[in-house]
């Protein structure tokens, strides 16, 4: 077969299955009690065992099934909430500090890295662009 129609034949094969998405899996009702408390207040600290006896779930089932159905882990579901939490704070005017600790991290430092891991930019330089 030429080079022109082995290439055809593959445009096709990605038309037909490489646009298709993932479908999303829908989180266990033990997991979407976890998401709903970390949604509902990330500034507040919780544990891995907390978030468990929550669902209802072990730990590892609550570990396997929060991936499964978000992609990460509860750690990083919940400082991605917080940092979304803390950019809602910056907009409004509070400093970079302040935003760290109302948001419930440990220090300005602690949401510098994992704001810049998130956005690219620093709080003190987000906080500047929107003002």
């Amino acid at each position: 077969m030429p080079r022109a129609e082995r290439l055809l034949e593959l445009i096709q094969i990605l038309r037909r299955h490489g646009t298709a998405r993932p479908q999303a899996v829908a989180a266990a009702p033990g997991v979407s009690l976890a998401l709903q408390r970390l949604d509902s207040a990330p500034e507040l600290a919780v544990t891995l065992a907390e978030l468990a006896a929550l669902s209802g779930l072990s730990r590892f089932q609550l570990l396997r099934g929060f991936a499964r159905a978000t992609g990460i882990t509860p750690h990083a579901y919940l400082v991605q909430r917080r940092v979304l939490l803390a950019r809602r704070l910056l907009a409004r005017g509070q400093t970079p500090a302040q935003a760290a600790l109302q948001a419930g991290f440990a220090d300005q430092s602690h949401l510098s890295r994992a704001f810049v891991r998130q956005f690219g930019i620093t709080p003190g330089r987000y906080r500047a662009a929107i003002a």
